[in-house]
């Protein structure tokens, strides 16, 4: 077992830094240059979809637009961890009209990394929103999951405060950037009530 995991691992992590290499493809797309698009509908029925094995090839991903990622955020404004995380979002976009990689840093791997942790974040952030408008998730629910968000972005920028090709522009920004969640007793509550009640309730098809 050991002998086998030993060399999964250098291609596990090499799979992260080439993913990450082409998420940051669509970042300057998706802060900057957002299209207009319909809504994408919910999707369950029983149908084969060839397009999700069949993507083609990985070529003018920069040209690809994406519908606005703050609407959906603004409609979750009212909610304090949500909010937190918006100003943190927006923060980002800052970042890279204030002070964005230089050349020497886009081919530095490891602070790309930071920068694609701190991106996705903003975009798991729009999707997860976007299924809660579908869902009517319990808003509770919602704000407990940005509570994790926030410190996630906040851990990130802590990383990138201390990689070594930082400039002192981005490490400044990089502090500024730290947020602590919003603390809500009853928040958490009302959320453990709800995982607690799934107990014992899932079972297994016969």
């Amino acid at each position: 077992m050991a002998a086998r995991d030993i060399r999964g691992l250098p291609k596990l992590e090499g799979t992260v830094h080439v993913n990450m290499a082409l998420i940051l493809k669509f970042m300057a797309n998706y802060f900057f240059n957002s299209g207009e698009f319909e809504p994408v509908p919910p999707r369950r029925e029983a149908a084969d979809d060839p397009f999700l094995f069949a993507q083609g090839p990985t070529s003018g991903l920069g040209k690809i637009q994406f519908h606005d990622w703050r609407p959906v955020y603004e409609a979750f404004a009212h909610l304090p961890n949500v909010a937190c995380f918006t100003e943190q979002a927006e923060a980002l976009r800052d970042l890279l009209t204030t002070a964005p990689p230089d050349e020497a840093q886009q081919k530095d791997l490891g602070f790309l990394l930071i920068v694609g942790e701190l991106f996705t974040l903003v975009v798991y952030g729009q999707l997860i929103l976007e299924q809660a408008q579908l869902d009517g998730v319990d808003p509770d629910v919602v704000d407990h999951v940005f509570d994790v968000f926030v410190r996630d972005f906040s851990a990130s920028a802590v990383t990138l405060h201390g990689q070594a090709s930082a400039t002192e522009a981005q490490r400044g920004w990089a502090l500024e950037a730290v947020r602590a969640p919003v603390a809500g007793d009853r928040r958490f509550a009302a959320v453990w009530d709800q995982v607690a009640a799934l107990s014992g309730v899932y079972e297994m098809r016969p």
